[in-house]
């Protein structure tokens, strides 16, 4: 053989890489090796992006608490059998293995951090990275020995890294609840435990304990029975995170960073962060894994917080679907992306979330005191029914075939979709609307029968005494009234009246009615001055423990209620959809509503006369004193929400949400 040839067979085996030196090892080492490069900095990007933006996306909600190390894991089990797929290539095709040895691997790594970028579709990152890689994969070809030393040396660093990273994350995870505990001081004697329990979108009017004509709280009025039940309490906003994040701060919605992907941020204390520095155990258990998970700030403070199940899981499915390619791959698999499927899988039900507020309970010392939270999502649209409740209301009864008959022709009509022309459209709105409502009543009902079981259960084992429980709302709903389905939408009486019931821990003798309005931010303060009586909190408004004492004094001090919603700008702007045209304001000030909408837009309501708020009397110029004082009322509480002249109100028509 001569000189030239042995140096150019020489050559073509350098060119060829590890792949044709080392047979299949060397692709399998080189395709994991990008592998774990790829976990390694999609990890940095999704750290990166958390601390550069603080906006939350539908992705985020869905992020394994174990992310820290499931992410490079998950890359570098994907990169291995594409490893695998590439060793037997090469064995059975030495040539196209080649041409991908490294092509592929490389693409694949530049893949993972880009399917990270907020607003950059998979098809585009896909397309990047195929670039990428058949531009750069040839850098690494043409240096093997260089590569294959580097991948040698770096290759068993990365994965005792990983290793390590493993460890360390999953028992920062699992240990964080006892951390946080042992960093408490101790408590007062005899301070008592506190339970709040917020019924999400169940409003005040659907309720027996209102004077519904249907049996939908029968638990709920027996609580009140032995404590105080405020008939005209009101939400500070009307969906769920802004009211969570009021009560839990005692602060007005405006005062606050929430919006739909924007969380709560640390310049106002939570009540769970006092609590927990006066030495409470702090847990919180939430059926709304949306608007109330730990990434909204709603679980700040909270020793244990629990919102979506399977983000606690460790297991193989959880490990791959948390990267980014990982979850592009199991759902190409047809696997869903949560756990639970079907149209209840993003909400937990109210069995499971007294199972688990139950089971955190068992393990307290009966001499510790506690405060736990729960939140039951069953009654909230779109109105499933979780399990089998009992009763179930009017349509609500019929075979579920029909049910789901109603709910589509009612929507497909409202989206525009032809409609035979022997099917009466107004029959179709009034079976929908029936159906919301009985349907609505009946998971009241259920939930109501939970919130009974949990109280049993929780008196039955000595732990419901010297224990300060309140039950409210976040938000009610609307079934129809003014055209309107949902909440979000306004600022009336059926999305802000909510329920609320104090029962203090030695209990009342007898129900007593407050009347006067209240707004459920007072909860901070209420339970902060319960649970250290004349000592300093930082929240603000006043307690409603002063209901509980007769005499004047009680209502001394009294200010208007603050409503709010922001600008709600995930719909085209319609004047029959008013947090569709700019932020509204409501107070409510004795027997008076007023709402001030976007361009300054008045309404004024009299409850004493008009509960429903069906006789707007802004237009009539006896009113102009009244609304010229509730006008300064609001500018005291909110200065920027009278920021534009007042204007003659646009009447609402028909909407749905």
């Amino acid at each position: 053989m001569s000189i030239n040839s042995e140096e150019a067979r020489v050559e073509a085996g350098e060119a060829a890489g590890p792949a044709s030196r080392r047979g299949p090892v060397g692709p399998f080492l080189t395709t994991l090796w990008f592998g774990l490069l790829a976990g390694w900095a999609e990890l940095g990007a999704v750290l990166a992006r958390r601390a550069i933006d603080p906006r939350i996306s539908v992705d985020a909600l869905r992020t394994n608490r174990h992310f820290a190390w499931m992410i490079p894991v998950a890359d570098g089990l994907i990169f291995a059998v594409v490893a695998v797929a590439v060793g037997l290539l090469a064995r059975l095709l030495p040539g196209p293995a080649r041409r991908v040895a490294f092509r592929l691997p490389v693409g694949l790594a530049f893949l993972c951090p880009l399917l990270t970028v907020e607003g950059l579709s998979p098809v585009a990152a896909l397309v990047l990275a195929c670039g990428l890689g058949w531009a750069i994969g040839p850098m690494f070809e043409r240096r093997p020995a260089g590569f294959d030393r580097l991948v040698r040396f770096s290759l068993p660093a990365m994965v005792l890294g990983l290793l390590v990273l493993t460890g360390l994350a999953y028992e920062r995870v699992r240990s964080a609840e006892d951390r946080a505990l042992s960093l408490r001081p101790p408590s007062r004697p005899g301070a008592p435990n506190v339970l709040l329990i917020v019924l999400d979108d169940v409003r005040a009017a659907s309720l027996s304990l209102h004077g519904y004509g249907r049996p939908t709280s029968p638990n709920l009025q027996r609580l009140a029975s032995r404590g105080v039940v405020f008939s005209e309490a009101r939400s500070t906003s009307s969906w769920t995170l802004p009211s969570h994040a009021s009560m839990l701060t005692g602060r007005w919605p405006h005062e606050l960073s929430v919006g739909p992907d924007l969380p709560l941020d640390g310049t106002f204390p939570t009540l769970a962060e006092s609590l927990a520095r006066r030495g409470y155990a702090t847990a919180g258990f939430v059926g709304n894994t949306t608007y109330c998970h730990s990434l909204y700030g709603i679980g700040r403070g909270f020793a244990r917080y629990e919102d979506m199940e399977e983000n606690r899981v460790v297991s193989v499915f959880e490990t791959v679907r948390s990267s980014g390619l990982g979850r592009r791959i199991v759902g190409a698999l047809g696997y869903p992306a949560s756990i639970a499927d079907g149209p209840t899988s993003a909400r937990k039900s109210a069995a499971t979330v007294n199972r688990d507020a139950l089971g955190w309970l068992s393990g307290r010392p009966a001499d510790e005191p506690f405060f736990l939270f729960v939140n039951y999502y069953d009654a909230h649209t779109p109105y499933y029914f979780q399990g089998d409740p009992d009763p179930r209301f009017g349509m609500a009864a019929l075979p579920e075939a029909d049910l789901i008959e109603i709910d589509r022709r009612f929507w497909d009509m409202a989206a525009g979709k032809p409609t035979p022309p022997d099917v009466d459209r107004g029959r179709i709105v009034n079976d929908a609307y029936t159906l919301f409502q009985d349907s609505y009543d009946s998971c009241i009902a259920s939930v109501d029968r939970h919130v009974g079981l949990l109280l049993e259960e929780i008196g039955r084992r000595g732990q419901l005494e010297n224990t300060l429980i309140i039950v409210t709302s976040d938000h009610g709903e609307q079934l129809g009234e003014r055209g309107l389905l949902g909440h979000g939408v306004s600022l009336y009486r059926r999305e802000v009246h909510v329920p609320l019931v104090v029962v203090p821990p030695a209990g009342l003798p007898a129900c007593r009615v407050v009347d006067e309005p209240v707004s459920n931010r007072e909860i901070a303060a209420t339970v902060a001055e319960w649970a250290a009586p004349g000592s300093p909190h930082p929240f603000p408004g006043r307690t409603l423990g002063r209901f509980l004492a007769d005499g004047p004094d009680r209502l001394a001090g009294a200010s208007p209620v603050l409503c709010e919603i922001q600008h709600i700008r995930t719909s085209p702007p319609k004047a029959e959809l008013p947090s569709t045209l700019g932020p509204i304001s409501s107070i409510v000030s004795g027997d008076r509503v007023y709402i001030r909408g976007a361009g300054g837009r008045e309404e004024l309501f009299d409850l004493s006369r008009d509960e429903l708020e069906s006789v707007d009397l802004a237009k009539e110029e006896g009113s102009r004193p009244e609304i010229e004082r509730l006008r300064r009322e609001l500018g005291r509480l909110n200065p920027g929400a009278i920021a534009q002249p007042a204007q003659t109100r646009v009447e609402p028509g028909t909407a749905r949400r």
